[in-house]
């Protein structure tokens, strides 16, 4: 019995090396046929023999299904030999399923396999969407399978059945969760070449306002349709725009701890945002974003972000920019008075009527502080104090520097406006006369000295002043660039008016008919078109401010030929 028990042990051992000489041998020549062989047949043949030393290696049936499929593909003027392949490259792949049937790979190049056979014999009835899904289903949604396989059935969308097209949606939505701009771009290509249906993206796109954006942008450049891509574009202004109140509320939140860097951070970012909004709701007739909430927010940033740097110790002449653009914006008076305590509490301004009832001359040592001062007051209605200040200055002897020559116009304009205000039209005359002496080309003052004279009826002045306004005006017809604006470029020119209305003409060209282009035009940051070319000229009715007004034009899907600009409604001579 002892030695029957010895020898049943010795011959297991005995199967146990050879099998185990048998999977070895399997490997070796495995991995010789993968990484040493090039030729097809040369690797069938080393599989095959691999195949008879140990059949129970899902790989071996895997690269033999991978070289079959490769023959099948190379040999591609006899359809008898590639149908050959290709059975037998289905027949491996089945065979390696059988062994390990979790095998993404497996189903993913059996699915292959299934769809070119199918396109040779169209008697071959077989669901390779089943093999596709179980491949995307065994992969994680992060992998290049997985996103091969949303593309392969959105690249058969209209044949897809209603759970295939569910699946296919929900897949896509994965792979696009983690908002890959280039997996986002490949996605579009295959949607416009197989689907061109609006619902279908739009189930597709994350919410997220960079992946609207990219979409938006592959509408115009496929001349596709402007009123969805219009859409879309108010969909991403308003995410920004949330965004931006977050991101707002996040500093409201750092100020209150007084951690001023974070706060100042916070503000700016949300004032970034709002910088990028133009708009697109007016011309896709949504109403995401309310426009006083907007005027809200804007005029807030622009006050905190003057704060946390004044709470750190700033001058107001280094947040001058900042308060300058909140007090320009902010119309309510109430708002205002609580910045003037803000200001005299921080011990950063004093009162303007005190200082002048002691006649104390140190109001005009800081040129640039008695400027803001007095736009703070004029935003008051504080005119009389204004004029006050304005008597007291024209009885003081001031050293005017050259480089304050610019906030001593300032303040003159002041205190014109402000005898304006109170019906002293001589008075407030005498004062732009005197900023004129100083700066004869300030449109501002030219503007305010003619409506002084209008008052007045001093109509051969108004001429006088009409032609020095005339020169410093941008010329009624712009003669444009004359040459091609790329597709995705920008064409973008600062044109100069007196904040009248006027009508912007648009002059352009067309080289090539066939194709009409499409365009956004902006003024002043916003956006006022966008459409296709249809006529030589596009005229815009528009409200001009005093100074410098921007216009862009950006070609979306070709290039446009711009001849000139012309603007009608400026003031004649």
């Amino acid at each position: 019995m002892s030695n029957f028990k010895n020898t049943v042990f010795i011959v297991v051992i005995i199967a146990i090396a050879i099998v185990d000489i048998l999977i070895y041998w399997n490997s070796h020549l495995y991995y010789q046929a993968r990484e040493r062989i090039e030729g097809k047949e040369e690797k069938i043949e080393i599989l095959e023999k691999a195949d008879r030393f140990y059949p129970f290696n899902d790989l071996v049936h895997y690269e033999l299904g991978k070289a079959y499929f490769d023959l099948g593909m190379s040999d591609l003027e006899e359809k008898e030999p590639r149908e050959t392949y290709l059975h037998k490259s289905i027949q491996s792949f089945t065979r390696s399923l059988r062994i390990n049937p979790a095998s993404f790979f497996s189903h993913f190049n059996f699915a292959q396999s299934l769809v070119f056979m199918s396109y040779l014999s169209p008697s071959f009835d077989v669901n390779f969407y089943e093999e596709y899904r179980k491949a995307a289903l065994l992969t994680g949604h992060n992998s290049q399978i997985f996103l091969e396989v949303g593309k392969l059935f959105l690249s058969h969308w209209p044949s897809l059945s209603p759970e295939d097209r569910d699946f296919t949606l929900e897949i896509l939505k994965k792979i696009l969760g983690n908002r890959d701009q280039e997996k986002l771009q490949s996605i579009m290509q295959v949607w416009d070449m197989n689907v061109k249906d609006y619902d279908v993206m739009e189930k597709i796109l994350p919410a997220d306002s960079e992946a609207y954006r990219l979409y938006a942008k592959f509408l115009g450049e496929k001349s596709l349709s402007t009123d969805v891509r219009q859409r879309v574009l108010s969909q991403a202004e308003f995410i920004e725009f949330k965004r931006a109140k977050k991101e707002f509320n996040l500093g409201q939140m750092e100020f209150q701890y007084f951690r001023m860097d974070e706060a100042f951070n916070h503000f700016k970012a949300s004032l970034d945002m709002l910088k990028k909004i133009s708009f697109y709701q007016d011309l896709s007739h949504q109403k995401l974003i309310d426009p006083l909430e907007f005027e809200r927010l804007q005029k807030s940033l622009y006050l905190n972000l003057a704060k946390c740097r004044l709470e750190g110790g700033a001058s107001l002449g280094e947040v001058e920019d900042y308060l300058l653009t909140y007090l320009n914006l902010e119309d309510k008076v109430a708002l205002i008075n609580e910045f003037e305590k803000y200001l005299r509490e921080k011990g950063l301004i004093e009162d303007l009527k005190d200082q002048i009832e002691e006649k104390s001359k140190k109001i005009f040592n800081d040129l640039s502080r008695l400027s803001f001062e007095m736009l703070l007051y004029f935003k008051q209605n504080r005119y009389r104090e204004i004029v006050k200040a304005g008597d007291f200055l024209q009885q003081s002897f001031i050293v005017m520097p050259e480089e304050m020559k610019k906030n001593y116009v300032k303040i003159l304009q002041f205190v014109g406006d402000s005898h304006q205000k109170v019906d002293f039209v001589f008075e407030a005359g005498e004062y732009y006369r005197q900023a004129l002496k100083i700066d004869p080309d300030n449109l501002q003052t030219l503007l305010r000295y003619r409506k002084n004279c209008e008052w007045l009826n001093y109509e051969e002045k108004i001429r006088e002043i009409d032609k020095t306004i005339e020169k410093l005006l941008s010329p009624q017809e712009i003669i444009g660039p004359n040459s091609v604006i790329n597709r995705g470029g920008k064409y973008s020119r600062a044109i100069t008016l007196d904040g009248r209305k006027i009508t912007l003409n648009l002059h352009f060209g067309n080289s090539q008919p066939e194709i009409l282009p499409l365009i956004s035009v902006f003024f002043n940051g916003r956006l006022i078109w966008e459409n296709y070319v249809k006529d030589e000229v596009l005229s815009f009715p528009l409200n001009s401010e005093i100074g410098q007004n921007s216009l862009q034009i950006i070609p979306l899907n070709r290039a446009v030929y711009l001849h000139r600009i012309t603007v009608s409604g400026v003031r004649p001579l």
